[in-house]
Formats: structure tokens, C-alpha cells, sequence
């Protein structure tokens, strides 16, 4: 998982003009971006497997409380 979201912090860097972009057009470190947001989202989900975690639950737990309150609407 780690190494996921330390791919994705280096993609963005990429892409924001934060880091050097090894000579990538706009459009490939873009792509690069969602490629590895969907590895931390997919690493995220086989860790939740792994472990029996709901996560449409533990979502709602965590943060959809405040919008079933009506806080800050």
C-alpha cells in the first residue's frame, strides 16, 4: 500500500509542476495520475477483503454521519 501511494504522491508532484517531468507530456502525466489513484483505490479494496471489512459500512460510519445529521448543510 505504501509503495501505491508513494507512486501516486510522485505522480502528482508530476503533474502539478512540482517535480521534474522526465520529459512526459501533459496528457501521459495525467493518465500516469489515474493509473495510480486506481492502485490505491484497488490496494484499498483488497486490504478491506482481506481484513472483513465492510466498507460501504464503514463509510457510512466515518463519513456520511455528518450528512445524515444535516451538519453543514
Amino acid at each position: 500500500m505504501q509503495e501505491e501511494v508513494g507512486e501516486l504522491t510522485q505522480a502528482f508532484l508530476m503533474m502539478t509542476g512540482q517535480a521534474r517531468e522526465k520529459g512526459r507530456s501533459p496528457e501521459e502525466l495525467d493518465e500516469a495520475f489515474r493509473h495510480e489513484v486506481a492502485d490505491v483505490f484497488c490496494q484499498t479494496l483488497l486490504l478491506a477483503r482481506f481484513h472483513d471489512i465492510d466498507l460501504t459500512s464503514a463509510v457510512n460510519d466515518k463519513w456520511l454521519v455528518w450528512a445524515e445529521r444535516g451538519i453543514g448543510s
